[in-house]
């Protein structure tokens, strides 16, 4: 997994806690529930506050004008999958059918998957790797543990030093995964190069739409979906990598 779909492989690696991932599936963390700082809260807390449209309550605390809720997809792995075209097996009394993992959500924080409640996911089929590169970076406050605050799955086909196929996907800036198509295709027949890169990093950053519902503010969140995936498409290039701490790309 690790030589061929290094993104997939990161991604699981991030999930929750070594604890939790020895006694969960990746499946589990495809359908993962959404997540919002009005939502996640104690029972006592949510009341105190006349809860939000995703329990108990009929308005979305973080938009109260819209008629929807906004709590924003959480899962490491549905990202990285995603930009490697996977796809899932459904299975139900009524018998099983396949859908790609695009198709698998849908964007609304309450009924976020287009998951049957009769249906369970049993299998993840990966395309061959074929010559993809990929990988997947995650911001979050602490370095264990923690949802995503921004994933950024990235995966390139190369013909020699060219982009032949790229797919950007973003994790934690909505209510599902967020494919950055624009930028995606920004890269096809170019080298990887900085000015490619910073282009195709701001691109990014036009379907990254976060809202006041995790951890930092909105702004911050789409400043770094530039800053995450150039460095995941930098990654991609082969360039070595520089460490920054948290506090110094506020």
């Amino acid at each position: 997994m690790l030589e061929h779909y290094p993104a997939v492989a990161t991604a699981a690696g991030l999930v929750s806690s070594p604890q939790l991932r020895r006694m969960g599936t990746i499946g589990g963390n495809v359908c993962v529930d959404t997540r919002c700082n009005y939502y996640n809260q104690s029972y006592s807390w949510r009341k105190a506050i006349g809860f939000c449209m995703k329990k108990d309550g009929d308005v979305c605390l973080v938009a109260p004008g819209s008629p929807r809720c906004w709590a924003v997809s959480s899962s490491d792995t549905a990202p990285a999958l995603w930009s490697l075209g996977a796809r899932v097996r459904l299975v139900s009394p009524d018998g099983e059918r396949v859908i790609p993992v695009a198709s698998l959500f849908r964007d609304d924080g309450i009924e976020y998957l287009a998951k049957r409640g009769d249906e369970i996911l049993t299998e993840i089929l990966l395309p061959p790797a074929d010559g993809w590169r990929s990988t997947y970076l995650k911001l979050r406050r602490r370095g264990s543990f923690d949802f995503p605050v921004l994933g950024v799955a990235a995966a390139v086909r190369m013909d020699g030093d060219v982009v032949r196929e790229a797919r950007i996907v973003l994790g934690a800036v909505a209510s599902l995964p967020r494919e950055a198509a624009r930028a995606a295709e920004a890269l096809v027949g170019e080298r990887l190069q900085a000015d490619v890169i910073a282009r195709a990093a701001d691109l990014a950053a036009s379907p990254s739409k976060p809202l006041d519902n995790t951890d930092f503010t909105h702004p911050y969140r789409k400043k770094m979906t530039r800053v995450y995936v150039a460095r995941a498409l930098r990654r991609l290039a082969g360039e070595p990598e520089i460490e920054r701490s948290l506090e110094g790309i506020h």
